[in-house]
């Protein structure tokens, strides 16, 4: 089987997915699937990174990555175009090289990545399969992005197309499935749910931020990492940690970037530098360093998330050895994980006195988790979400779908070189 990856974010790009991504593709090489990515150079995020070569082999997969034009976060109709421009090289690039037999995409951009799929298949016959990180155009409605109406259902439809479209569609959550499956016009027998597993640290950190520097009597540190968006609604953890003002010990620290960060540092006021910190965003390794020295890891979702998404983070912190804080409805999967396998706690409600309380508890039992629980907390992660598990999921539908289309299956040499190490 020949495989092409479509994503504008590949390692070393910042994005999570972009490290998911390159151990998915690295592991079917192993097996014997070729694999190649059409990217872009790094830019998420406007963090600063090295050009990268527009053609090179990383561990067996080859890289296409093509640049596009400077770009800044806020300025939303350039990145529109770079995500234009983006699509029709990637289209371009498939209709010129048509020996691929599986085309594999997340669904970003939304709705847009998945017709122009369904766009390539018509014109090439290539099958392609979903990889669903979240859905929409239902997580823009919960997030109040987008309002119930006739754009909201013109993209639904949209998207129900290029689902049904799709050789398999794969979510990361029964949550997830349960969404789709609600949808008209939708048979649904084409989902599968692989979770993610723990983003890979290629190497250890060789610096963190001070204040994750343990002292001899260091705080409880309640850690987030990560987007600081609509979908998070942080501001109930700033509002907890008004009810916990008078608890010095207990430190509340945000690490990222996103659309709500100005908002978060207003809701924090007075409390900034006292018990509220804000860490700019970090490189994967800085923050596992910083979330291995964490007492709470902090998964928060607004409400209805849970149903059109499965945070990834929350794999990453309990590798680190972190128990979570989840912020989510007790009814949604991820909760009724935490709770059965004991990773961590979830407060009885989402008020800010009740996340209060639930915090104010862990700091009292914090010797619960000395250092022989939170080994014991990563195995138990590795159980549930680990990379081994997850590779042969993905091994196995791969083989399988490769049966039903009638696929090819190609194998490499067995002493295929990469020009270019692991990092």
């Amino acid at each position: 089987m020949r495989i092409l990856a479509i994503y504008r974010h590949y390692w070393p790009d910042a994005t999570p997915y972009a490290r998911l991504l390159r151990a998915i593709l690295e592991d079917q090489v192993k097996l014997g699937r070729a694999a190649t990515v059409f990217t872009a150079q790094p830019s998420y995020n406007d963090i600063a990174c090295d050009k990268q070569l527009a053609n090179e082999q990383l561990n067996g997969v080859k890289i296409r990555r093509i640049s596009l034009l400077p770009e800044k976060k806020q300025l939303r109709f350039l990145r529109a175009v770079n995500f234009m421009v983006f699509l029709f090289r990637a289209t371009w690039h498939v209709l010129w090289n048509r020996q691929y037999d599986l085309i594999i995409a997340n669904t970003h951009p939304p709705v847009v990545m998945g017709a122009v799929l369904r766009l390539i298949r018509r014109l090439t016959g290539i099958p392609f399969l979903l990889h669903c990180q979240d859905i929409h155009p239902e997580s823009l409605v919960i997030a109040g992005q987008l309002r119930n109406g006739p754009i909201e259902r013109f993209l639904r439809r949209v998207d129900t197309k290029n689902c049904a479209a799709a050789a398999k569609v794969v979510t990361l959550s029964e949550d997830m499935n349960q969404t789709l499956q609600r949808r008209d016009g939708y048979s649904a027998d084409n989902l599968a749910v692989i979770n993610n597993f723990a983003l890979d640290v290629y190497q250890p950190a060789e610096t963190i931020p001070t204040l994750f520097n343990d002292a001899l009597e260091r705080p409880f540190r309640v850690f987030f990492a990560g987007n600081m968006g609509h979908f998070q609604d942080l501001p109930r953890l700033l509002k907890a940690a008004q009810e916990l003002r008078a608890e010095s010990n207990i430190q509340f620290l945000f690490m990222g970037t996103g659309a709500e960060l100005k908002n978060l540092r207003r809701l924090a006021a007075d409390l900034i530098g006292k018990t509220v910190f804000f860490e700019s965003f970090q490189p994967v390794e800085v923050a596992f360093a910083c979330m291995s020295r964490s007492d709470l890891g902090v998964v928060s979702l607004c409400k209805g998330v849970y149903q059109v998404a499965y945070p990834s983070k929350t794999m990453t912190y309990l590798a680190a050895g972190c128990p979570l804080l989840l912020l989510a409805e007790a009814e949604s999967q991820l909760a009724i994980d935490v709770q059965t396998h004991k990773l961590g706690y979830v407060p009885a409600s989402l008020t800010s006195q009740e996340i209060a309380d639930t915090i104010l508890t862990a700091y009292h039992m914090r010797e619960r988790w000395a250092p022989a629980a939170r080994e014991e907390l990563v195995l138990r992660s590795e159980q549930l979400f680990g990379k081994s598990n997850m590779f042969k999921q993905w091994s196995d539908l791969l083989g399988k779908l490769s049966l039903d289309l009638n696929l090819p299956s190609i194998a490499l040499p067995k002493h295929h070189s990469s020009h270019r190490k692991a990092a």
